[in-house]
């Protein structure tokens, strides 16, 4: 199972003098994303119904760079997961096309903000699991 890593949920963008000064999106924000889809799907699917969601490959580099497919991917999977799961309003699923706006940091709070809510949901239903220990009037000695 992939590992869970704390969402960034205060995504920032301002230009100031037409100079963009907010926050930027690298390789390690596109693996805690992709990895923590990774994470929600293989606890959802020992919760609810299997069913699958897009390979989006090995983790980023540095001297890697998402590309608009590789971003559509992860919102089809957190878009999968959900309908999947809890079926909630997480805002419009986004298609990014090559050489024209990429995913800003609108989007990107919307992402995480999303995938933070499912954790905490699905994360809340696994805990709250009750399971009924039977021992079908065997003692603990008796095998």
């Amino acid at each position: 199972m992939a590992t869970w890593e704390t969402p960034k949920t205060d995504w920032y963008g301002a230009t100031a003098g037409g100079v963009y000064t907010g926050d930027r999106f690298n390789y390690t924000d596109y693996n805690r994303i992709k990895n923590n889809l990774i994470y929600l799907h293989d606890l959802a699917i020992t919760l609810y119904d299997d069913f699958d969601i897009e390979d989006v490959g090995d983790d980023k580099t540095v001297a890697d760079y998402p590309y608009a497919d590789e971003i559509n991917a992860i919102e089809q999977n957190l878009e999968t997961i959900n309908k999947n799961t809890l079926s909630q309003s997480y805002g419009d699923t986004k298609t990014y096309t090559a050489n024209d706006a990429f995913i800003n940091y609108t989007e990107l709070n919307r992402l995480e903000k999303a995938t933070l809510d499912l954790y905490d949901k699905i994360t809340n239903t696994a805990n709250g699991r009750r399971t009924l220990e039977l021992n079908f009037g065997f003692k603990s000695g008796d095998f």
